[in-house]
């Protein structure tokens, strides 16, 4: 029986439900009028109600009716996302329940079973878009593949066979033949291992990167593997043409070599010699190519140079040698410490063009791959480069230069290169549209993909475009993954998933490494949770994405930190690795941590497994 002054109490908090109830009904209202159009014959709309009633619902601070709300037992409608009217109904009707209303006790029975209804949208849309949930765990694991998968089943088949669930393809990246090759490989080692593995690709999306700069003499430099699992393959080339230094469309660096001497060498040979740096290095035969030249392998990190010295050693035919080549010049680099002035020019160097000489006393000039940044910025905004590795403040700016002044760097020399992405994290940069290299990535994805990644995806009009482009080459079926990564991203969110999801499978990666760029590394904590709640409020799959687990699959060595955040991307329906010669040992580390919580966390809510350690 209720006291008095408790039913007076709990008369004023369903009171205070009521009214909160009422205004998210008026405020769903207001939104889902704005949505009206897309929704049209969507079976989206319901989750869309769902995503309008979450917005209004969080817009009230209502902290002191938890608290009220919790002294009694009752939710604290702390865990309302996937069902927010629901959710606020059934604790209503709890409190009625309290206060002696019979009819409360059918309302809550009718309730609950509409919120167990609810609960399995968001599973049945991640399975839609990123495969069926593996056997032993719910999150997925999704890969970023290197340039050497597109000729390197093994690797692939590795990744398939440890658990990789979705294979992502950096359309950034090499290019349109390494792309099919890839998606392939992908496709390949799933039908052996019995397994589903989705394939992403990635658009290239805005190019907000620095320009190719002024050449250099061409040499090799490769460090410690870290695009393959054990070794770094090469080609030692006798064709004539100058040697590479960077892989190319999925084909590896080539070193220029005598032809007659190529001839002679045979598979298990070890090539010996003391790179530029003096240090003993060794390469081993591994197989011919089709062109005629021959595949290497090295697993130590390595510089060659023109006149680098190869020496083979056989035991039939003794001692030979051969001198490496020429290279193509190699992209040139700018060094630069804090205090230093940059200029930021509105185009770099034609192709192949020398840049012209610097007076003395001018500042080294950069330029962004995409026009027009000039027109957006002004004094006083920061440019950020490499991720936050130099942070400039523009102190100057007109219609062809802006001066940059470098604030803060995080070594006391860092170097700029061509293809470091470019932040403007004070400025209002949009795309322009979808360029050469995204029309290619396109005609790939409607080919190969299963799923297109929209980079700095910053409204409802970008997911629109990316849709009419797909559905122009037949790729009807084809899921979308919209990018999260900018300030302009996560204010137009609702508007970004609804103009996805009411058309076609949908999710959201949280980029969290250009993110917490833009938005500050303070904030990226807080914005991570809430962009999550975010997505499950509108039951679209979430892609946890950005440094996961970077050092154990760099180094081989993870961090106590990272494990953490490896155990907090749990809650997501997706996780995502990037690639590092460690990858395999990366792979197994987070299915075990993930696997692991499950059993403790889902989603926002704590499981009670039984403790074992006490």
């Amino acid at each position: 029986m209720v006291i008095p002054d408790e039913s007076e109490r709990l008369q004023l908090l369903a009171a205070s439900l009521e009214a909160l109830a009422d205004d998210v009904r008026r405020g769903q209202r207001v939104r889902l009028a704005t949505w009206r159009q897309r929704l049209v014959g969507s079976p989206y709309a319901g989750s869309a109600a769902n995503l309008a009633a979450y917005l209004t619902f969080r817009h009230h601070d209502i902290r002191d009716i938890q608290d009220r709300l919790s002294i009694l037992g009752l939710s604290s409608l702390g865990r309302t996302e996937a069902h927010v009217r629901t959710g606020i109904a059934t604790v209503h009707a709890a409190l009625e329940a309290l206060l002696g209303d019979a009819a409360s006790i059918h309302r809550l029975n009718r309730l609950s079973r509409l919120r167990a209804a609810q609960g399995g949208t968001l599973a049945a849309r991640a399975t839609a878009l990123l495969g069926p949930e593996p056997a032993e765990r719910r999150t997925r694991v999704m890969v970023t593949l290197p340039t050497v998968a597109a000729v390197d089943p093994r690797m692939v088949q590795e990744l398939v066979d440890r658990g990789m669930d979705v294979a992502r393809i950096n359309g950034a990246h090499d290019g349109p033949d390494s792309w099919r090759a890839m998606a392939e490989q992908v496709r390949s080692a799933a039908r052996v291992s019995g397994r589903s593995c989705r394939v992403l690709l990635d658009l290239p999306g805005p190019k907000l990167r620095i320009a190719p700069l002024p050449s250099s003499v061409g040499k090799l430099d490769l460090k410690s593997p870290r695009e393959s699992l054990g070794a770094t393959y090469l080609v030692l080339d006798g064709s004539g043409a100058p040697g590479t230094s960077q892989p190319v469309n999925g084909v590896e660096p080539r070193i220029a070599v005598d032809p007659d001497w190529l001839e002679r060498l045979d598979r298990g040979d070890l090539i010996t010699f003391d790179d530029a740096r003096g240090r003993p290095r060794k390469f081993r035969v591994e197989s011919r190519t089709p062109d005629g030249g021959v595949r290497v392998t090295t697993e130590r990190g390595i510089s060659v140079v023109q006149g680098t010295v190869l020496h083979r050693e056989h035991k039939h035919s003794g001692k030979s040698s051969a001198t490496v080549g020429p290279f193509e010049p190699s992209a040139g680099t700018i060094a630069v410490q804090v205090g230093d002035v940059i200029r930021l020019v509105a185009h770099g160097p034609a192709e192949g063009a020398e840049q012209e000489p610097m007076a003395d006393g001018d500042p080294p000039s950069i330029a962004c791959a995409q026009d027009g940044v000039l027109r957006a910025i002004e004094v006083g905004h920061h440019v950020i480069v490499d991720d936050g590795h130099v942070v400039t403040e523009v102190e100057d700016v007109d219609a062809d230069r802006a001066l940059l002044r470098v604030v803060s760097t995080r070594r006391p020399t860092e170097r700029l290169r061509v293809d470091q992405g470019l932040n403007f994290p004070d400025s209002a940069i949009r795309g322009q549209g979808f360029g050469e290299d995204d029309a290619l990535a396109l005609d790939v994805a409607a080919e190969v993909a299963d799923i297109v990644g929209l980079s700095f995806a910053q409204g409802p009009e970008d997911v629109d475009r990316l849709i009419t482009e797909l559905e122009a080459r037949g790729a009807h079926d084809v899921g979308v993954m919209a990018k999260i990564e900018t300030q302009l991203g996560i204010e137009h969110l609702p508007e970004i998933i609804v103009a996805g999801a009411a058309r076609r499978p949908f999710g959201v990666m949280i980029a969290r490494g250009d993110l917490a760029v833009e938005i500050g590394y303070e904030r990226t904590a807080e914005m991570q949770e809430q962009l999550m709640w975010l997505c499950e409020a509108a039951q679209v799959p979430v892609v946890w994405a950005t440094q996961v687990l970077e050092s154990l699959v760099k180094t081989g060595v993870p961090t106590r930190a990272e494990l953490t955040d490896a155990a907090m991307a749990q809650r997501a329906e997706c996780v995502m690795l990037n690639k590092g010669p460690h990858i395999l040992e990366g792979m197994d580390t987070l299915i075990d941590v993930i696997s692991r919580m499950q059993a403790h966390q889902s989603k926002k809510s704590p499981r009670l497994r039984a403790l074992a350690s006490w």
